[in-house]
């Protein structure tokens, strides 16, 4: 209790799953980031190593244009409403909280170091177990589980990104064997159930890549999961939905990839490509769209269109900065959860920011204690 930034910090961290209210307002553990921010940049000195201080930099120029953008629409356009399709008010919000979250994340590594990562990677393995209980004890709820998320698609790419988190910490932890293979196991268990393609092969990829670290985590992970799956029950009706959705796909759809996830925007409206049309404003696409009312699902296409050359550049700067100097088997470590917001717009899940703000104190932390922390 002496640390009680690290204890908010945990319990942020154990809320982050649970959704109460719909997709978009603050959740129960948005809240407390009112006191993890404060607690976290009390009595901070503003000193960060250069390579973490350059990468800060370059995500708050990202978040300003953000408010640019978007604020500038809400003038052009006349829409100062909070919510609905055409509102633009409360994107940069997302944005601002985001990076609040990494800028405290980082702030508390260099004050606490390993013990922060370890509450960090802890916290997030009981939520994890939780969560696989919680679908056991209460089933999962229809074809598409979401436990305790508003939709399948969140519970799929948190489970992503926490299988991330553990792959990156298990070396330089020296996490225990069973314990991660078993997170490891859990993670595939809820990307199964919530019957995400994208984030169930993230996660198999990550436990491949993981053969290279240790072949013993591969083989265990590999026997639990056979256990999991090989009978009845929640894990093995997921696969059966996930199989039958790429053959109704297949069957129902003329739609390309690329129409259904909402790209065709982008070539179709290309007067937006230098500045940004904004993250919101979507009844002026109705007539070009091959989806109405419906933004971008993908990450790199939302910042490409929504904020034009000069934000897409803003980001890869940012994302230079953030694997700059970083081991190979680090930064491929990272690829699973990037190569999902592909398909999916994941910037404004705060769990990523989490697991980047992880990714830039081990990178800080090897280059220290010169050790490969994958």
């Amino acid at each position: 209790m002496r640390r009680p930034a690290l204890v908010t910090w945990a319990i942020y961290l154990l809320l982050i799953p649970l959704y109460i209210l719909p997709s978009g307002l603050p959740q129960p553990g948005d809240l407390l980031v009112l006191l993890v921010v404060p607690l976290a940049l009390q009595r901070w000195n503003g000193r960060l190593g250069r390579d973490t201080r350059g990468t800060v930099r370059a995500l708050i120029w990202f978040t300003l244009w953000v408010c640019a953008v978007d604020y500038t629409w809400v003038l052009v356009m006349g829409s100062y409403s909070l919510f609905g399709p055409d509102s633009f008010m409360l994107f940069p919000l997302y944005y601002i909280y985001n990076a609040l979250i990494f800028l405290a994340a980082v702030v508390l590594y260099r004050r606490h170091g390993e013990l922060f990562l370890r509450v960090t990677v802890f916290a997030v393995m009981i939520t994890v177990f939780a969560q696989v209980g919680s679908s056991i004890a209460l089933g999962v709820g229809g074809n598409r589980g979401t436990l305790f998320f508003n939709n399948p698609n969140q519970l799929g790419y948190y489970a992503l990104l926490a299988a991330t988190l553990i792959a990156l910490t298990q070396r330089r932890l020296q996490l225990r064997l069973l314990t991660s293979s078993l997170a490891l196991v859990c993670c595939g268990a809820l990307a199964v159930i919530s019957a995400s393609r994208a984030a169930a092969g993230g996660v198999a990829v990550l436990l491949v890549l993981m053969l290279f670290s240790n072949p013993k985590i591969l083989v265990l992970a590999c026997l639990a999961g056979a256990a999991m799956v090989s009978g009845v029950g929640p894990i093995a009706d997921a696969i059966e939905a996930s199989q039958d959705r790429v053959l109704n796909r297949g069957a129902h759809s003329d739609a390309s990839f690329f129409q259904e996830r909402g790209y065709d925007r982008i070539w179709r409206n290309q007067q937006y490509l230098l500045l940004g049309a904004g993250e919101g404003g979507l009844s002026r696409f109705d007539d070009t769209a091959y989806v109405k009312n419906m933004e971008i699902h993908s990450s790199a296409g939302t910042i490409l269109f929504s904020y034009g050359i000069v934000g897409a550049l803003l980001f890869l700067v940012f994302t230079w900065r953030l694997i700059r100097g970083a081991r190979a088997r680090m930064v491929i470590t990272l690829l699973p959860p990037l190569l999902y917001t592909g398909a999916h717009q994941g910037l404004r899940f705060s769990m990523l920011w989490v697991v980047l703000a992880v990714f830039v104190a081990l990178k800080d932390d090897a280059d220290r204690l010169r050790i490969d922390p994958v």
